[in-house]
């Protein structure tokens, strides 16, 4: 039965269901939501518009980094040597900041601090160094200085985005594919949200949402088309942003990434309830006992939780 439930058709039957996400929503958004108003529903959702439309010349999405598309080229490559990745990386001082920080946190903890880009590369490794640099390019989205209402919903998002990423592209690995698509995946899914409460945020006509299931059932579509154009004009795999979209397209059966991705989404959100109290952890390892990826990911998860301070510490603002 061990060897059964190791495979990819047994473990990716799983499914939380829709009320997850439902007591999910209402977790994250509760004491965000305000009346119903059709007035502030429209004015939102003309920004939200503009912003689909206007979104490779709009302020409120970063530029990808100049040197990020040919780096991440290079990290694909097997060949790729620590000296010339680190000749890449100093084209751009926050992501040097970034790769020295991480290399002498305590969790490398060297014996005297590092300073070469060259010795922190050969540290931290390929994938390390795809993950530290995948990050890197995200943080711009979520950083909390924007307004109310992305303020209050960028932190955890980004603990949710982090969570899903590291299960993606455990459970992408699962299936025999490169680990670090299904991170982007997981890095990607939210970027579209905050974006959308960014502009929100600059209507200056309300600091909640409003509580109307039809505006909130637009918001999710409309931040999702986001962060799939997001992803495509930062030059990701053309499949990591159909992933994100697959996400709302209920009528058809997920399966790849895309599979990948909803699971993680889900165990991020289990994850989450759980550590606020919403949900109990006995009922969240029960619903996954069955499944070893799963497991792997709640405890990768765990890990993440435990280093969370740490982490911010070490993520560039």
């Amino acid at each position: 039965m061990g060897a059964l439930e190791a495979t990819p058709t047994v473990s990716f039957e799983w499914d939380a269901g829709p009320r997850l996400r439902a007591r999910y929503q209402q977790w994250l958004l509760s004491d965000k939501l305000g009346p119903p108003s059709p007035y502030i529903e429209r004015t939102l959702n003309a920004a939200i518009d503009k912003l689909l439309t206007d979104s490779q010349s709009s302020e409120l999405i970063p530029r990808v980094p100049a040197i990020l598309p040919q780096l991440l080229k290079d990290l694909r490559n097997p060949d790729a040597t620590a000296q010339g990745l680190a000749q890449q990386i100093a084209k751009d001082v926050v992501l040097v900041g970034a790769l020295l920080s991480e290399v002498n946190s305590s969790y490398y903890s060297p014996a005297t601090p590092i300073r070469s880009l060259d010795k922190a590369v050969t540290l931290l490794g390929l994938q390390g160094l795809r993950i530290l640099i995948a990050r890197t390019a995200f943080r711009p989205l979520i950083q909390s200085d924007q307004g109310l209402l992305t303020s209050q919903l960028a932190p955890l998002v980004w603990a949710h985005s982090e969570r899903t990423s590291i299960a993606t592209s455990l459970l992408y690995t699962q299936q025999g594919h490169d680990s670090f698509n299904g991170f982007l995946a997981g890095m990607l899914l939210n970027v579209g949200l905050i974006a959308c409460c960014r502009a929100i945020d600059r209507t200056g006509v309300t600091a909640t949402l409003p509580g109307s299931a039809q505006f909130l059932n637009q918001l999710n579509e409309k931040a999702s088309l986001l962060s799939a154009q997001i992803g495509q004009q930062w030059h990701f795999p053309e499949h990591v942003s159909e992933a994100v979209l697959a996400q709302d397209a209920a009528e058809h059966a997920l399966e790849g990434l895309s599979l990948c991705l909803h699971q993680a989404q889900q165990l991020a959100r289990m994850h989450q309830l759980c550590g606020s109290g919403v949900m109990e952890r006995d009922e969240c390892l029960f619903q996954i006992s069955p499944y070893p990826t799963l497991n792997r990911c709640w405890v990768a998860m765990d890990a993440l939780e435990q280093n969370g301070e740490e982490s911010q510490q070490n993520v560039p603002r």
